[in-house]
């Protein structure tokens, strides 16, 4: 099993969060990082940056391993720019024939790693930086939890956010595969 890569680098995007996610300009930050992204429809820019104050930037260099596929997972990311590549090994769903093969590609404001956060299960498909690379937004599970328990309006907005992403996923690869009928 491959590892995260070593190219990967990390950059915490706050050292106090709640000092910072009360400072105009850590403020403004957020809003521009988190603003257009699918978690932010009907956040203020204060909750933005109370959410921004538990995120994690890391870059990662075209084709670098971001999380891989039956592995425990325990963050969510943000696409903050560039893309991420969905892969699935056909084996996971009893094809021992193929290989494996990009199903989906995320691009800046998407989110990715949702699953794992929302059922506490493993990794359904593996994730790989795009073609110019990725920088994302890592949100631990625990972080993400304890401020959605803390603060249930942010939490609502997030929960209800991610189940809008996926049922809008969810209807587009429908919509495909009735075209191909």
């Amino acid at each position: 099993m491959e590892s995260v890569s070593s190219n990967e680098t990390s950059e915490p995007i706050v050292p106090l969060p709640s000092a910072l996610s009360e400072d105009p300009t850590f403020i403004a930050y957020a809003q521009q990082m988190l603003g257009d992204s699918e978690l932010a429809d009907g956040l203020s820019a204060e909750q933005l940056a109370q959410i921004a104050a538990i995120g994690e930037v890391r870059v990662f260099e075209e084709g670098d391993l971001i999380c891989d596929e039956h592995t425990q997972g325990h963050e969510l990311y943000i696409i903050g720019s560039g893309s991420v590549d969905v892969w699935l090994d056909p084996s996971s769903i009893g094809d021992d024939q193929g290989d494996s093969r990009r199903i989906a590609s995320l691009h800046a404001g998407q989110t990715c790693g949702e699953l794992a956060l929302l059922d506490g299960g493993v990794r359904s498909a593996q994730l790989r930086a795009g073609s110019s690379g990725a920088r994302l937004i890592a949100f631990d599970h625990k972080a993400l939890i304890a401020l959605c328990e803390a603060n249930t309006a942010i939490g609502y907005r997030i929960m209800r956010n991610l189940a809008a992403a996926l049922a809008l996923r969810l209807r587009l690869h429908d919509m495909q595969l009735y075209s191909k009928e």
